[in-house]
């Protein structure tokens, strides 16, 4: 029982790692950046859409400000990863995951849970902290560790790529440092708490004025 347990963690720390390099990978190379040929983009159109969506509209037209987009249509564009889009990546990287299955069943099975669990927690986190909502894992030091980070990636998107399974930009070295602006606005998000009372009434101040001016401008 205990090396089936041992075997069970091994695959689950494999998958982990095996899909934080593929999220940091795709995330860099397809969704920032057009690097295939103008024919491939032509047989596939799903990959021009997808680069468009995210690097174009949500990173360069949508939220401006991390936390808000006035723009209905915009606010929930490129948020989650629809089930259709799911499958079809599946089936795209078919190559690459398929030859577990080959070597463990068992390794396969525990891949693809991995992966379909990164899918639905990426949707779920992703959209929570561009649209906060009172959720309960909202608090959680990881899930602000990974707001952090996204963050982070919004202000420089060659950097923090890695969205809910950060390893790889450990890995590349692709982790991005806060400025002082950063980390004033981390404040205002909540996602850093303030070391003492007068930055807390501070962070309330901006908190305020930002508020009044977004319901000016709505």
């Amino acid at each position: 029982m205990i090396p089936d347990m041992l075997a069970g963690l091994g695959w689950i720390a494999f998958s982990y790692m095996y899909i934080s390099i593929g999220e940091h990978q795709i995330h860099k190379r397809l969704m920032h950046s057009r690097p295939l040929p103008a024919r491939v983009y032509r047989a596939f159109p799903y990959v021009l859409d997808a680069f468009e969506a995210h690097a174009i509209r949500h990173h360069a037209r949508w939220y401006k400000e991390f936390d808000y987009e006035p723009d209905e249509i915009g606010r929930e564009e490129n948020l989650p990863i629809p089930l259709k889009e799911t499958a079809l990546m599946l089936v795209a990287a078919l190559p690459l995951w398929a030859p577990i299955f080959w070597v463990s069943i068992y390794g396969g099975g525990i891949f693809l849970a991995t992966a379909l669990a990164h899918n639905r927690l990426w949707s779920m986190f992703h959209r929570q902290m561009h649209i906060p909502r009172n959720v309960f894992y909202k608090d959680w030091a990881f899930f602000r560790f990974l707001a952090i980070n996204h963050f982070l990636h919004h202000q420089d998107t060659r950097r923090n790529q890695n969205v809910v399974f950060p390893f790889a930009d450990f890995l590349f070295r692709t982790r991005a440092k806060p400025t002082r602006a950063d980390l004033r606005e981390l404040l205002r998000l909540g996602y850093i708490p303030p070391r003492s009372g007068a930055i807390r009434a501070r962070v309330e101040q901006w908190r305020k004025a930002i508020d009044l001016q977004r319901a000016q401008t709505a």
